[in-house]
């Protein structure tokens, strides 16, 4: 067996070798009836070759988990040129050649043997076992060194073998021995001595865990110890049944610091508007339960956060969105004579249009806000009858109501008006906002936005050449006090120096 060049540089590259340390550029495959035969053959090559010490592998005694045996052996040929030599019988050829399903095909010809017994099925019932409460990227990492990775064999105290991953630790043992072994480990021995928990095991290594009925269960480093997925989902799974709420309260304080460093607040998350779709997103019935994943390690903050953010900023869009198409209103004009002298005055009615505002003198005319200052219930306010659009309702401080700067001429189309307590749900109206520039500006204003419970009919920002930003908001208020509340929650966000009503322009 010549090892193909391809082959030989992907072996160099993923275990990290030189040419120097590759043993079976060419190879030597002996196949035999039975066991007894791959050791008499393993003998005649040991007399005719010297062996190279560590590098004979008995796994025929002490089968892979897929259930390869095979004995392998590199020796020293007539030249100096190292090559190795594998020895099996013809059952296990078939195995290794073709797996786990040609094997119990090729026992199925044989009489009086019984076909795949649980054994055969342990390393596939590992395998789905490790993958319950574990990340997916996690699983596939831990999945490819569990299967890939150099193996040693350990034995316990009766002499039993147990196959880990190279560089497992006494926990690892633990573990694959029971479940309740690790839980209840104390101590560990290896060839009857005491070795500490992140000792590394060699082959051969006689392993002696020392358990207890009053110990306190796994520790969450143990976790970092263990090299081999089954030990670490072992440990997750105690975690997850026997401490929740210590899990919830680490699970919640790793998330809300994640939180902060994104800059999300958790209040912005935790609004009843927004809460069942960021459990959606998360794939969690309640934040509890994302606690106690990340608490026992099921999923991390990280992850989580990064999806709560991008589901947050969809929620944003979309808001922003449905608020500007429900704003889109059909008005009806009201004709008004050109002259301020033609004015009609009706005396003694002081009706109010749908829109919530009396007109003193004037009855059942159209009335509309002016764009310039936005007014709403509680600003004191007054009246410019315009030429063709009924009423326009301006704020008393803002700069084209100023008294000092209306024409003479226009002086009697100034009228009274005043507001009518309760008559229309929601006013739009418009801030300014000016903050020192920083990545998730916009998602902050947006979410707090979401939690004073206001209806966003535009969201605009840009940033300026100092440094420093400025976002126009455009939204819906009930009144004055709605809107300072608003105004206060948006002064409270980070960076965010002034909030100002947008002024007449």
């Amino acid at each position: 067996r010549v090892k193909h060049t391809y082959s030989i540089y992907r072996k160099m590259f993923a275990q990290n070798k030189t040419l120097d340390e590759i043993f079976d550029l060419y190879a030597f495959r002996v196949i035999v009836d039975d066991i007894p035969e791959c050791y008499n053959v393993l003998g005649c090559i040991h007399d005719m070759f010297k062996p190279v010490l560590g590098r004979f592998k008995d796994y025929i005694g002490t089968p892979k988990p897929n259930m390869y045996q095979s004995l392998h052996t590199t020796v020293i040929g007539r030249e100096g040129v190292p090559f190795e030599v594998q020895i099996r019988t013809w059952a296990m050829h078939q195995t290794a050649e073709y797996g786990v399903a040609a094997h119990w095909k090729y026992k199925q010809g044989l009489a009086n043997k019984q076909l795949g017994t649980e054994h055969d099925f342990e390393w596939v019932r590992k395998l789905l076992e490790s993958q319950q409460d574990t990340d997916p990227d996690e699983f596939v990492r831990t999945l490819k060194v569990d299967m890939f990775a150099d193996e040693v064999f350990v034995f316990t105290p009766n002499g039993d073998v147990k196959s880990l991953p190279a560089g497992a630790t006494p926990i690892d043992f633990a573990y694959s021995v029971h479940s309740a072994v690790g839980n209840r480990m104390v101590g560990a021995k290896v060839n009857g001595r005491m070795v500490p928990y992140d000792h590394h095991l060699s082959n051969g290594d006689i392993v002696e865990v020392l358990t207890s009925k009053t110990a306190k269960g796994p520790s969450r480093d143990w976790l970092k110890i263990a090299k081999s997925n089954e030990a670490r989902n072992k440990i997750r799974q105690w975690f997850k049944k026997e401490k929740r709420e210590e899990n919830i309260a680490t699970g919640r304080a790793a998330f809300e610091s994640e939180l902060k460093h994104v800059g999300l607040k958790l209040e912005a998350i935790t609004a009843p508007e927004v809460l069942p779709s960021i459990l959606r997103k998360v794939r969690f019935g309640t934040l509890d339960e994302l606690y106690a994943s990340i608490g026992y390690g099921g999923t991390t903050a990280v992850k989580a956060v990064a999806r709560i953010r991008d589901e947050m900023l969809r929620l944003g869009r979309l808001q922003a969105e449905k608020a500007a198409a429900a704003s889109k209103t059909t008005a009806e004009s009201v004709i008004v004579p050109a002259s301020s002298q033609e004015v009609p005055v009706l005396k003694g009615s002081n009706k109010h249009s749908d829109s919530g505002i009396i007109v003193e003198g004037l009855g059942n005319c159209l009335v509309k806000f002016a764009k310039c200052c936005t007014p709403v219930p509680g600003d004191p306010v007054v009246g410019f009858i315009t030429r063709g659009y009924g009423v326009s309702v301006h704020r008393q401080d803002c700069p084209n109501a100023d008294p000092g700067k209306r024409k003479p001429e226009e002086a009697a189309r100034w009228v009274k008006v005043s507001w009518v307590e309760g008559s229309l749900p929601s006013y739009q109206t418009s801030l300014e906002l000016s903050a020192k520039d920083r990545d998730g500006l916009t998602l902050d204003v947006a979410m707090a936005l979401s939690t004073a419970k206001v209806k966003v009919s535009a969201l605009s920002a840009r940033s300026m050449p100092d440094g420093y930003a400025s976002v126009s908001v455009v939204l819906e208020v009930k009144d004055r006090e709605e809107l300072s509340s608003v105004i206060n929650k948006l002064n409270n966000i980070q960076g965010v120096y002034q909030v100002v009503r947008a002024s007449g322009k």
